[in-house]
């Protein structure tokens, strides 16, 4: 038996994604182009648009996971989807943190930041992607060190009448398996806990994926920043003469 090649598997799921997600697809290329702009990394382009293509491609297996299968076939596409949507996570994150650090780097030795990073958008989507990303890639709970007590934890079904396990960020051996699931529209979901709050709250991928888009209504590009900045100049210019 002769078994097909994957590549051009890989490649027709990839064109299917992109033909039905147009816009979204669009809008990745729009959003790597105005971030990579903006923060003057060229190097985060190609990586911003091969993030958008996962994400399209996650779009359709969302749309498809609630379709019922062959009752006698094994059905493993809930597994690829969390395995991949994870993936997405932790590669969204570094990206965003590449900018998050570039800004911070930049303040610190005097230079013009980009701005992008002190929008309120952007802090609150990278914030949600850092508390996702520690526990997915380290087991941990992001910022742990700021926990001044070991955190009692219950699992997704347990009530609080159960006696807790304890989470303690002095403990070497200390783990933390984050609660997942899929949401009612077939995203991955996951329960994440935030240590600047105490609090636990639903994350849903494609959400996070829409929040990440939408940037391109809040944030302004490089040339239009710099061409409000120079009439700006100007005003001033005639306003001193």
């Amino acid at each position: 038996m002769t078994l097909p090649l994957v590549s051009p598997l890989l490649t027709g799921l990839i064109n299917i994604a992109r033909e039905k997600y147009k816009a979204e697809n669009e809008a990745w290329v729009q959003l790597s182009l105005l971030l990579s702009g903006r923060f003057n990394l060229d190097a985060a382009l190609i990586s911003l648009q091969w993030q958008g293509e996962v994400d399209i491609l996650l779009r359709c297996l969302e749309d498809e996971i609630n379709i019922k299968s062959n009752a006698s076939e094994p059905d493993f596409s809930s597994h690829y989807l969390l395995m991949l949507s994870e993936t997405w996570v932790v590669g969204c994150y570094e990206i965003l943190r590449a900018f998050y650090q570039r800004d911070r780097d930049a303040a610190k030795a005097g230079m013009p930041k980009s701005g992008v990073s002190d929008i309120d958008e952007f802090r609150l989507i990278f914030n949600e992607f850092e508390i996702l990303r520690m526990p997915m890639a380290k087991y941990e709970i992001a910022k742990d060190y700021e926990l001044k007590h070991p955190l009692p934890m219950w699992g997704v079904d347990d009530d609080e009448s159960k006696p807790p396990e304890f989470y303690d960020p002095k403990d070497p051996s200390r783990f933390h398996i984050m609660p997942r699931g899929l949401s009612p529209r077939g995203s991955a979901r996951w329960l994440a806990f935030d240590v600047r709050n105490s609090r636990q709250h639903g994350v849903e991928r494609r959400d996070l994926a829409d929040r990440l888009l939408s940037l391109l209504k809040s944030v302004k590009g490089a040339g239009e920043l710099e061409a409000e900045q120079n009439a700006a100049s100007q005003d001033l210019a005639r306003l001193g003469r």
